[in-house]
């Protein structure tokens, strides 16, 4: 498979990602679930666009490190500060 197919396939699946993250918002009732899956779709978004299109893969380990632990501690950090105010 060449570099730009699988770029592409990278992409159509970012987009299908945030079709379901909407179609989530949508549809479906506020609630535990719902907060876990938006933020678990943030968080595998992050990951591919960190991997694939930021060029972070075993060149820059520090770094990729860095914008990982970013990508699990935000959406963490929303979780817990919505659940915290929502009350």
């Amino acid at each position: 498979m060449s570099a730009e197919t699988f770029a592409t396939r990278i992409w159509l699946l970012l987009v299908g990602l945030t079709l379901l993250s909407a179609a989530l918002a949508d549809g479906a009732a506020p609630g535990l679930l719902t907060a876990l899956v938006a933020l678990a779709i943030v968080g595998v978004k992050g990951a591919l666009v960190i991997r694939h299109f930021m060029g972070l893969d075993s060149r820059f380990p520090r770094l990729r490190r860095l914008m990982n632990s970013y990508i699990v501690l935000v959406p963490a950090l929303l979780f817990v500060l919505g659940s915290v105010f929502a009350r």
